[in-house]
């Protein structure tokens, strides 16, 4: 007897669309019945061998298609497609009207009065980050940098945050593209040769126009150098970021108060202007200590009319470096010069 939900109609059951399938086996592990098997054959429009499903065995649990990683390659009988769809229905869906985003607007929580905290600069920037409402962290750790990254490591998983230790300062700064695109506030520490091999993805963001911050605690150069500090990389980010026509809004701060005073400014600027700020510390900067004083007031974080937020308000919105027509170029290099400005 075939097995039934609620309200006695039959569960739908999984389609494999062989040409989408790429044989991963993900959906085989996952079935609770093992009913799901390759089927042997290589399939000649991929190159890959699809899997099959016995069907006898099959009790529409839908686990396997949790567990595919392709979208289209495996999903329930029941489900449609958009090119499944009969002409007019696609039409149809062609003109729905979606829903404008409106802006969730920052809030503004106020701070008790406390004494000054004694710290380095790594940690008076981390510490501003937070305030600012920022509660995810991508980076690789590099000295004279990492003991920000360590702090948000220990912080972020108590308050519902997320530090991600990526594999490369060039998965970095991908990961806060992709993060950034969403609307949510995100940061990295690294150092000179770290940043360097950002210069491509802060390229990539700027164009997009995607916010982000980037404490770039400099240590000498070129090449390795030394973990000294240095002031050099100034020269490379008011002078040309990444390839195109890129500059980017940079900070300097001289002491560790500045470091987080001028961090949660960044978080400010960069969701005001839609860009990558670069914060400049240097590896004395980044470990003197100090005292440092509180703000006011710390800041959780709205959600913006543009972000790719994965909700229906925010579906019709995209987020993209590509500007196919030279006039739509032309027009973005205007905007971001009238930025710069």
């Amino acid at each position: 007897m075939p097995l039934t939900a609620e309200g006695g109609q039959a569960r739908p059951k999984p389609l494999v669309i062989p040409q989408y399938c790429k044989g991963c086996g993900r959906c085989a592990a996952a079935c609770p019945k093992k009913c799901i098997a390759p089927t042997g054959e290589v399939n000649p429009e991929t190159g890959y061998v699809p899997v099959s499903i016995d069907y006898s065995k099959c009790i529409g649990c839908g686990i396997c298609c949790s567990s595919c990683p392709e979208p289209y390659a495996l999903h329930l009988d029941n489900v449609k497609y958009f090119w499944e769809l009969p002409a007019q229905e696609q039409e149809n869906v062609k003109h729905e009207k979606l829903p404008v985003a409106e802006p969730v607007a920052d809030k503004f929580i106020p701070l008790p009065d406390t004494e000054p905290l004694m710290i380095k600069g790594t940690y008076a920037s981390a510490i501003g980050a937070l305030l600012a409402g920022c509660r995810h962290f991508f980076g690789y750790p590099i000295t004279p940098s990492t003991e920000g990254a360590e702090l948000m490591a220990k912080i972020l998983p108590h308050i519902q945050g997320v530090f991600i230790q990526a594999v490369s300062e060039v998965a970095t700064v991908n990961y806060m593209y992709g993060c950034g695109s969403a609307g949510r506030p995100c940061m990295t520490f690294t150092s000179s040769p770290g940043f360097s091999l950002m210069l491509e993805g802060i390229s990539y963001m700027i164009g997009a126009e995607v916010p982000g911050v980037i404490v770039n605690v400099m240590r000498g150069g070129p090449g390795l150098g030394n973990i000294g500090p240095e002031q050099s990389d100034i020269k490379l980010v008011c002078r040309g970021l990444g390839h195109g026509n890129t500059h980017a809004l940079a900070l300097a701060p001289a002491d560790p108060q500045e470091m987080l005073d001028l961090t949660m400014e960044a978080f400010r600027l960069a969701f005001k202007y839609r860009q990558p700020v670069i914060i400049l510390g240097d590896g004395y900067l980044g470990q003197v200590t100090s005292q440092v004083k509180l703000p006011k007031h710390m800041v959780e974080p709205g959600i913006p009319a543009w972000a790719t937020a994965g909700d229906r308000e925010h579906r019709a919105n995209l987020v993209t470096s590509i500007r196919l027509t030279e006039a739509d170029l032309e027009k973005l290099n205007h905007h971001l010069n009238d930025i710069y400005a």
